[in-house]
Formats: structure tokens, sequence, C-alpha cells
């Protein structure tokens, strides 16, 4: 008896043994969404860019889908958020459409978006492919809700040439080298404003580019908000301190250009091109544009360097494809219509990006998806513009928005005004703060 125990128990033993050393098998990297039993019909609604582009994908996914049929309508980016908020509040929602970092929390935390990775099985591997900074901005109480359509970074661009004629080899890694070498491109009669911005009071990307400065200047996170979302940034010795009393010195010596506080991005891009300035900031996506052959005198002379400060850190965004709870409400053909959408839009075809390397070959626009920056189309296109390995590793120093909050949209709004105040003098960097920190108690505490 005890000889046929030990038999029995040797085989269970080695039978673990090589079970063990085979491993179980691995997954697919991507799973075939439920099958979809008949025809479905969705809305999709974008904002006004690429429309050409967007339909051209639409179709490639219908002759792929031929049962499932995608409806576009687009809006301005200026009325985007808001005509979307009218149709939620309508009860007249779209099956799918465009969202972005900074409305997650006030759309998700509405019950108007569905989580992507509780519906759509392949989600959760395109997020492990995806840079920490865009999962972030697509994530809401641990779930994910988005795939990354665009991707992008606010860059530091400089001209090389003009950094040349004022007698300089390398771009400034600190806030002290940019002062140091704008005074001397100021002194030397190269630019009479060696800096420029795009900080516009209606101008979207004014507090991303601010907020970089004061990232770059940050070890860590909690630059702004502690874990409870208490504001820290209001004290003396601050990143966001130091990089106020950095810009009211630049403003105040001329080496900031005046019209920074009212210009658009269109026109910073224009005014760079015409050679007016070497230094600014700027979402990633205009340096095609800077570089654009024929587009002036300087074009392949616009570079990236990592954001002037310690840490070199940068805001880093993301906008994304979701769908809406009506989706789920339409029940099972539509949740797998939306998930094979997202399939092809956001994530892999095939076992290849399709649709984002499309956006980033042809329109240079900014990506999450991580491998995508060893994709030798990729490289050869960003190439033309910009220097990969640079890109590549802002990107990996990229950080999302502290704050994202239902409220961080109307604090974004005051927090402009305050910041103009304080470039031009007319209130000290401390009060200016202050200010930006008690807006942001009063609004936390109305929720």
């Amino acid at each position: 008896m005890m000889k046929k125990l030990f038999a029995l128990l040797s085989v269970l033993v080695l039978t673990s043994m090589l079970l063990a050393a085979c491993g179980s098998p691995a997954p697919a990297a991507t799973e075939a969404p439920a099958a979809v039993t008949g025809p479905v019909t969705m809305d999709f609604v974008v904002w006004s860019y690429g429309i050409e582009t967007i339909n051209d994908n639409i179709k490639n996914f219908q002759e792929l889908n031929p049962n499932i049929t995608i409806n576009l309508k687009d809006y301005s980016w200026l009325e985007y958020h808001d005509t979307m908020v009218g149709a939620f509040a309508a009860n007249n929602s779209p099956y799918l459409l465009y969202g972005s970092d900074h409305w997650l929390n006030e759309w998700a935390a509405a019950g108007w978006l569905a989580p992507l990775d509780k519906y759509c099985p392949n989600v959760k591997e395109y997020s492990k492919e995806v840079a920490p900074y865009s999962l972030q901005g697509m994530t809401y109480n641990n779930e994910v809700y988005g795939v990354s359509y665009y991707a992008d970074t606010q860059d530091f661009i400089y001209n090389d040439a003009m950094l040349k004629e004022g007698g300089f080899t390398t771009a400034p890694e600190s806030l002290d080298d940019l002062y140091n070498q704008a005074k001397e491109l100021k002194a030397k009669g190269v630019n009479e404003y060696p800096i420029i911005m795009a900080w516009s009071q209606k101008e979207g990307a004014f507090p991303e580019a601010w907020t970089s400065l004061v990232f770059a200047q940050q070890e860590g996170e909690n630059a702004l908000f502690d874990a409870d979302l208490n504001p820290v940034f209001n004290k003396e010795g601050s990143a966001a301190y130091h990089v106020m009393e950095w810009l009211r010195k630049v403003y105040s010596e001329g080496l900031l250009d005046p019209a920074s506080l009212s210009m658009a991005e269109i026109d910073q891009v224009k005014s760079m091109q015409a050679g007016a300035h070497t230094f600014t900031i700027a979402p990633q996506y205009n340096m095609a544009e800077l570089n654009k052959p024929a587009s002036g005198d300087f074009a392949g002379q616009f570079k990236i360097a990592l954001m002037p400060g310690s840490s070199h850190a940068t805001v880093g965004y993301v906008r994304f494809y979701a769908m809406t709870q009506k989706v789920v409400d339409a029940g099972p053909d539509y949740i797998a219509a939306a998930c094979k959408f997202m399939d092809y839009f956001g994530g892999k075809t095939d076992g290849n990006y399709v649709v984002v390397k499309r956006w980033a070959v042809e329109n240079g626009l900014g990506f999450a998806q991580l491998p995508l920056f060893d994709d030798k189309d990729v490289i050869d296109a960003f190439s033309s513009w910009g220097d990969v390995p640079t890109i590549k590793e802002q990107a990996t120093l990229a950080r999302s928005k502290e704050g994202m909050t239902p409220w961080y949209g109307a604090w974004d709004v005051f927090a402009r005004s305050e910041i103009h105040k304080g470039i031009l003098g007319e209130q000290s960097s401390l009060d200016t703060l202050n200010n930006m920190a008690d807006q942001w108690n009063e609004l936390k505490a109305a929720q």
C-alpha cells in the first residue's frame, strides 16, 4: 500500500514539475471581441481636425466590419466641451466620441462614460504599452476610460542658428541658463525679445506650459497638490514660486515678449518662423510646421531640448477614444461593435497600431504607444523635424497634470489671469499663488 502511495505521489510531483517548467500558455497579444450578431449603427463625435483622414479610417474600418456603420459628426475644439456636456445633460449623447484628460473626471464622475477595460478585452494589454502620463490621463477611479488617439508633450523649443549666433553651443538646462542665454542674445542684438510664449488667457496650452515649467523644477510628484488635493504650491521656495519669480524677472528685463500675454499658438509659431525669438514652449506637434521645408529662413533649425529644470519633467497630455454609457445600455452587440472600433482606431489590427501610426507618419501627431518610437516609418517621419531620442526621453519624463478633478477647468481659467497679474508685477508672486490656492479650496469645498 505504501509503495503504491509513494508511486502516486511521485507521479504527481513529476507532473507538477513538468507543468512548472513548461509554464502556462502565453496569452494572445490581443483577443477578438465578441461577435456582432446584427447590424449596428453608431455615431462618432470628434473635434474638427483631420476630418478627411477620419472619414478614410472609418471607410477602412467598415470594410473590415461590414455590419458596423459609423456616422461622423464634428464640432470646433473651442465649442466641443460645452457641446458635449449639453448633449449629455439632454440625454442625447453619442455612442463614441473623443475625450480628453482634463474632462475625464467630470464626465466619468457624472456617469456619462463607460470604462473600456471593463467591457473591451484588449484595453488592459494596450494600457501596458502607453506612456505613464497617458495612462494616468485616461484613468478614473482605477478604471481606464480611453484608448489614446493622440498624446503629446509640452516641449522646450529653440532656434539653433540663433543660439549659435549668440555664442552658445548647447541649449539651456536650467531656468538660470535660459535667463543668462536670453540676456546675452538680447545684448548682442540677436533678438529684441529672445523668449516668446502663447499665453493668451483664451489659449488652452497656456496653463500646461506654465505647469511644465513648474514640474521641471520639482523632483517627484506633488508639485501643486498633495495626495488629498490640498494646494502645496503657495509658499516661498516652492517650484511654482520659483517659476513666478523667474517669469517676473524675464518680463521686467525685456527678455519675454510682452505680446506673450495676448498671443495665440498659431501666431507664436509664425513669430518663431520669422526669427523674432529664439526660445519658446509649445506642444510638440508644432515642430513639424516649424521645420517644414520652405516655411521660412530657419526651417530645419528648430530643435527640442528637455524642459529646463532639475528634473526636466514636463506636462504630457492625452486625447482619446471613449464610449458612452449609451453603448452599454444598447446591449451586447453595441458593446462588441464599440470594442472592435477601439481595437482598430486606438489599438492594434494584425498586431500593428494602424491608425495611430498613420496619424503620426502623415500628420506628425504625437502618440502614447511607446513601441511606435522604434517603428522605422515613424522614426523616418519624425526625424524630418525632430530628434527622436530626445522626443522619446521627454515623453518618458512627462507627467499628467495634477489636480484633475471636476472643478479643475474652472480653476484653470481663474489661474490664467492670476499668473498674468504676477508676471506684470501687479501683485507679488506669493499673492498670485495664494489667490490661486484660495480659489482652488473654494471650488473644492463647494463639491
